[in-house]
Parts: C-alpha cells; structure tokens; sequence
C-alpha cells in the first residue's frame, strides 16, 4: 500500500494502459506509427486523460527515436504566468536552446492555455509559426472557446469528454486489486456514476475510502448533493450550510474544497438553466484560487453560489408565472 497519492502512482505510462477516447486512441497509435507529430490541443474537462495521454505520446515518440525525452520536452503551466512574459523568457528560451546529447523534436507542453492573455496567446501564435520545422507544441486546457482562432488552426484538436465506462470500471477494478481492497464492482459504478469522466476524482475517492470497513464506500450520492443545493437556494443563513458541509467532510473524508469542486461538477451535469456563461466564468475563477484561506474560499463560494441559485429561482418562477397566463 503506497503513501504516494495514488493520482500520481497510477498515472499510465503505456497507451494500453490510459483510459481514453478510441477515436482519441487510434490518433494517437498513428501518430506513433507514421512518426507524423503535428502541433495537439487537447481540450475538455479536468480528469479525463489530457496530460497522462500527451505524455504518453512524447514518450513514445522519442523512445521511437531513440531521443532523450528529459532533455527535449518542458512542460509549463500557463496559469502560473499568463502574460507575454512566458513567451519571452521560458518558451524562446527552450526553442533556441541546444541539447547536450544530440538532436531531436522539441515538445512544448504548455497546460491551462487557456487562462493566457489575448497578447500571450498571439505571441505564442507567432512563434509556433517561426518554428515548425523542430519544434511541436501541445498545448492542454478545459475551455477550446477561450483559444484565439488563428492559434487554434495551428493545432489537430482533439476533445477528451465522455470516457468509456467499461475501460473506467477496468482501471478502477485494478487500483482495488493492487491494493488490496477489493471493493465490490457495484461500488466502482456508483464512483463512475458520481464523478463521470473525471478520473482524477475517481482515483482519489477510492483512496480517501480506502480505510472503510468491509470495503463498502461512503459516497455522496445525488441525494446529498440535491439536500445542499435546496439549502443554498433557499436558506439565507450560510453559516449553516458551512456546517453542514464540514459535517459532509468528517461523515465522507473528503476535504472540503473537494466538495465544493464536485458539487459544482453536479451542478453543471444536473442543472442546466444555472450554467450560464456568468456562471462558468465564476467556477473558472474559483478552480484557480484554490490556494487561498480555506475558510474564506469556502464561504465566498457558498455566498455566491446561494446568490446564483436564488436568481434562477426567481427567473424561473416568473417563466413559469408567464406561461400560465
């Protein structure tokens, strides 16, 4: 039993190994087979194999090769820096840079593009252009709208959304045998039911019950996500519904934080008039200032998201009004 978090322990080194998309899959085995590596975006939600899945295929390249892939790939999170500077400074500096053992294709992984600037995003579009003949780059984000046009046409598009459940259950089912849990398959389904194509959830659900008696799974179901909802949208106390989540964090160990991100992951499944472009431009907001106070991320959420619910309330009330007369 590891004490490395198992996200990491069992992310896929082999393509047979990562679950993916099979048209996804097939793209890829051809770009490994023709050894014709164009510029990737893969876009679509968090947890379904964007990363794993590229680094896979860099691998693979380079081992194709015989390259070294340490010395020819950066990886960089554009979050981090979102302005022209990471142009400037790390990107042009790889590029220009030459390798101590030889030569070989350069992979740039650039992750979260699309939290870069406009400004970022047209420097980048320039330099993709400048050096195409050596260099590829990959670039990784959750939202394709949010990516300037003219760099997307640079860029094979692949979209990673709906996973194969079968192949789900296959992973799931060998991280519970490698650990000796032996959870019932009946309990995989509900972890697949729960956090849809997000493997990155369902990956640290099971090893946040992995100390459960008989192995059966505490999980929150709909049920409970549906109590929470009914309480923002109807209940002007939030600190009552604070207590209530800490109450759902020490019953389902699961770090508060991570409650919010999947109730916002059942929201946006489940209730689809509130998933406004405002709303996913808040979410957005909130998924990248998760590093702030727990308390204040908390309750900032909870108060904006009781404000969001009570709004479509009262919309959908006065449609409803309308429509009867």
């Amino acid at each position: 039993m590891t004490s490395i978090p198992w996200v990491e322990f069992y992310r896929p080194s082999l393509f047979d190994d990562v679950v993916l998309d099979p048209l996804n899959k097939i793209i890829m085995k051809n770009i490994i087979d023709t050894t014709y590596f164009p510029h990737l975006l893969l876009y679509g939600p968090p947890g379904t194999g964007k990363t794993s899945s590229v680094m896979i295929l860099i691998n693979e390249y380079h081992k194709k090769h015989n390259q070294r892939t340490s010395e020819l790939t950066i990886t960089l999170n554009a979050s981090n820096d979102r302005g022209v500077d990471i142009i400037r400074n790390q990107i042009s500096q790889f590029v220009n840079s030459k390798t101590l053992f030889g030569k070989g294709m350069k992979f740039v992984i650039l992750d979260e593009v699309d939290y870069m600037t406009k400004n970022a995003q047209q420097a980048l579009h320039y330099l993709i252009q400048s050096y195409s003949s050596n260099v590829r780059f990959c670039l990784i984000c959750n939202y394709i709208s949010r990516i300037d046009e003219g760099l997307q046409n640079e860029f094979l598009r692949l979209r990673f959304n709906q996973l194969p459940i079968p192949d789900i259950i296959h992973f799931l089912k060998n991280i519970s045998n490698k650990e000796n849990l032996q959870f019932p398959e009946s309990s995989l389904y509900m972890i697949q039911q729960l956090y849809g194509s997000d493997m990155r959830s369902m990956i640290n659900c099971m090893q946040s019950n992995q100390h459960v008696n008989n192995n059966i799974l505490n999980i929150i179901d709909a049920t409970i996500w549906e109590t929470l909802f009914l309480k923002l949208e109807n209940n002007r106390d939030i600190s009552l519904i604070d207590a209530y989540i800490q109450n759902m964090s020490i019953t389902y160990n699961i770090d508060k934080k991570n409650i919010i991100k999947n109730f916002l992951n059942y929201i946006i499944r489940n209730k689809i008039s509130i998933v406004t472009c405002e709303f996913l431009s808040f979410i957005e907001n909130i998924m990248h200032h998760q590093d702030c106070k727990s308390s204040h991320y908390i309750y900032y959420t909870l108060i904006r998201l009781s404000l969001f619910f009570k709004t479509n309330k009262i919309h959908e009330h006065k449609h409803d009004e309308h429509e009867d007369k």
